[in-house]
């Protein structure tokens, strides 16, 4: 409602516009019409196996109301059946083909992806050689040429060589360059992702 029409005195609300007038009742009348279809919408009629008659059991029972759809046998396998289950003659009498199609529509077997290097294929000549290259030429030979070049993962090049003091001298200080543009934002966003690492952790 507006403060506007309240400030007003009430002899100008009852001789001014007619809008003023209208306000409170359109307000009054779209909610109750739009509490009267919601009402309508959820007052639904229930089905005929709910509702008791005279015809209905006077104890108590289940209600079975499955939806209107052909059944299936294939849906409850043998062994839950019970021995004079009608579904018994029906999955008997059922052809073959039936049983075919619906394997034959399974989707395709899940198959992982291979990694695109060999395994185990390297020798202790190919190893040294990683380390060779990677100590004389480390700027050069990083760990993804290296990988590239055996057709290894470059945690495997880590693992059988370490970069020089002077190549992770030079990481940190590259490492560190950057930390210095970062602004206040950037910086409390890294120092929080930092913490809730930690405290996953520490199972917190």
């Amino acid at each position: 409602m507006d403060m506007r029409l309240l400030r007003r005195p009430a002899c100008d609300l009852l001789s001014g516009r007619s809008c003023c007038l209208l306000a409170f009742n359109v307000a009054a009348r779209r909610s109750e019409s739009t509490f009267q279809r919601t009402k309508k919408k959820l007052n639904i009629k229930p089905d005929s196996s709910f509702v008791f008659s005279r015809l209905s059991p006077q104890q108590d029972h289940i209600i079975f109301n499955p939806p209107a759809s052909a059944p299936s046998v294939l849906h409850t396998p043998l062994k839950f059946l019970p021995k004079d289950d009608k579904r018994r003659q029906l999955l008997a009498n059922a052809p073959s083909s039936t049983l075919r199609s619906s394997s034959s529509s399974l989707p395709p077997p899940v198959i992982k992806p291979k990694p695109g290097y060999q395994r185990h294929h390297l020798s202790e000549e190919d190893v040294a050689e990683i380390r060779r290259l990677r100590t004389t030429d480390p700027e050069n030979w990083t760990r993804l040429k290296l990988a590239r070049k055996f057709n290894c993962s470059s945690l495997f090049v880590g693992m059988c060589c370490e970069a020089t003091k002077e190549k992770i001298e030079a990481e940190k200080a590259k490492l560190e360059a950057l930390k210095a543009r970062w602004g206040p934002k950037r910086r409390m966003a890294r120092e929080d992702r930092f913490k809730r690492r930690e405290a996953v952790y520490r199972d917190e």
